[in-house]
């Protein structure tokens, strides 16, 4: 780490430093804790660090996993088998017409600061979350809200320009803070936990609110700590420096914890699709042939075979299996066959391609970008490959747009819809998508909207609109005394506070 970073890294964690949670009161409240039944700190390894605490700019999923719903939370929450659920919002009422949701808060809510949360709080975090330099993922889900009225303090109801089956589910995204904050603090959430401290590329507390409005959690904290090696991140499992690891992102990883009764190996459902995203809008991305081509030149279950070794899912578009929306055959539209992508290149008129893959170092990006440019390379394109770090993604190619080709993993449910939003970083522009998209969250029953997104679905899977690779399983390893974590991963949050360690 270079000497500004470090500095840099200082001044975070003393700025978030909560003074009334020193070591000394962390270690005094752990006898408590085992008196009333509360179990111990719980140590999680991820490899997925937050890149920052500025609000409603995207690109990066640490924040959400490590803290949303943990330390903040939102009217609606999605829970760990996928349903919405009442969070801040006790309940809610909505218009005949669908145009007026009415939303009655919880009583008795505070800030980590004491301060009284209020439908205030509310109004200012959702019209931020839609303003003008939000840069939020759902930012284009929720512009379907033009009013955000306080009829009182426990109260907010907002108007929307067309019905909207989606609006509590995208609701779950925007996590509420104090009144005209737009950075997280140790002060701003509504949580069960509460934001100790976060010393950057190495690790980030929370711990348990005892004055949390709902159930109290199971545990009396979380340290996240992040890994930039998965060989050092198992390595502190084995040595008892981690409870728990969120995510296996190898199966030669798991072969050192199979047999041994000390740790528990889990397989859920993922929603992470690893994808290779072509920016539409520049050419020669924004000829369907080309990327069409492009895709069939992609052996992906090579590809899936030496990243997971006989897991997850070989998958033709940014549907899970878990949608409504699936199309189970899709992954076979554009099946390997290097003929058909010299043809289809030949055809579009476009010969010694050469182009750019710009990814975030790391496996298992690196791994799938040399398999990439192996089998492009068979069809006479030539692919460099540019290693770039999490700062430099978001500014070049979420933010700017400055790129030709990249490889994602992305781990948000329910975000096929983000290709009916031409400004979006991929750039795909297709005006029948996006009045699919809108006529579907419109509809005005579940079986229109299924009948809708899986038009979107087909279309988006035909055209190429992003190479998609595999569906990553959801593979965790905790301490053998360790449970009530979820297994599955279908929601962008890793809820912590049913997590004990057995006695």
């Amino acid at each position: 780490m270079h000497a500004t970073a470090k500095a840099a890294a200082a001044l975070l964690t003393a700025s978030l430093l909560l003074t009334a949670c020193s070591a000394d009161a962390s270690d005094s409240g752990s006898g408590s804790a085992a008196a009333s039944g509360i179990s111990d700190e719980i140590v999680i390894g991820s490899t997925n660090e937050p890149t920052g605490l500025v609000r409603n700019v995207g690109g990066s999923s640490g924040i959400s996993q490590t803290m949303t719903r943990n330390v903040y939370e939102g009217l609606t929450s999605v829970d760990v088998d996928g349903t919405v659920i009442p969070t801040l919002a006790e309940s809610w009422d909505v218009s005949e017409d669908g145009l007026t949701y009415t939303f009655h808060l919880q009583q008795g809510v505070t800030f980590h600061d004491g301060t009284p949360f209020t439908a205030a709080d509310v109004a200012w975090s959702i019209s931020e979350a839609i303003g003008p330099d939000s840069k939020s993922a759902r930012k284009n889900d929720l512009l379907v809200i033009t009013d955000i009225a306080q009829p009182d303090e426990q109260t907010v109801e907002l108007t929307l320009s067309r019905r909207s089956q989606s609006l509590l589910f995208n609701l779950a995204s925007v996590t509420v803070v104090k009144d005209g904050d737009t950075e997280l603090t140790s002060d701003n959430g509504t949580g069960p936990y509460s934001l100790v401290e976060w010393t950057q590329g190495d690790h980030l507390t929370i711990a348990r609110n005892p004055d949390y409005w709902g159930e109290q959690p199971k545990n009396e904290g979380v340290t996240f700590r992040f890994f930039k090696d998965t060989t050092a991140l198992n390595n502190a499992l084995l040595t008892g420096d981690l409870d728990l690891v969120i995510a296996e992102d190898s199966p030669d990883q798991l072969l050192q914890f199979e047999g041994n009764d000390d740790f528990t190996i889990t397989e859920g459902t993922s929603t992470t699709k690893q994808l290779w995203a072509f920016n539409d809008r520049e050419a020669p991305f924004d000829d369907v042939r080309v990327r069409q081509a492009l895709y069939t030149a992609l052996d992906r279950e090579r590809i899936l075979d030496t990243v997971w070794d006989g897991y997850g899912q070989v998958i033709g578009s940014m549907v899970p299996p878990t949608d409504p929306w699936y199309i189970d055959d899709l992954a076979d539209a554009h099946a390997y066959d290097p003929d058909a992508a010299k043809a289809l290149l030949a055809e579009a008129g476009v010969s010694d391609l050469e182009i750019t893959v710009d990814y975030v170092a790391g496996e298992p990006s690196d791994t799938i970008a040399q398999l990439i440019q192996t089998d492009l390379a068979d069809v006479g394109v030539t692919l460099t490959l540019n290693p770039i770090d999490d700062a430099t993604w978001y500014q070049k190619i979420y933010t700017d747009h400055d790129f030709e080709t990249t490889i994602m993993g992305h781990v948000n449910p329910r975000d096929v819809v983000w290709y009916a939003n031409p400004d979006f970083y991929w750039g795909y522009d297709n005006a029948d998508v996006q009045q699919w998209v809108a006529d579907a969250d419109a509809a005005t029953s579940e079986e229109e909207q299924v009948e809708l997104l899986t038009q979107v679905n087909q279309t988006i899977g035909e055209e190429a609109a992003t190479a998609w690779l595999y569906l990553d399983p959801q593979i965790r390893v905790a301490r053998s005394e360790i449970s009530g974590f979820p297994v599955d991963q279908v929601t962008e949050s890793f809820y912590v506070a049913d997590i004990v360690r057995a006695d």
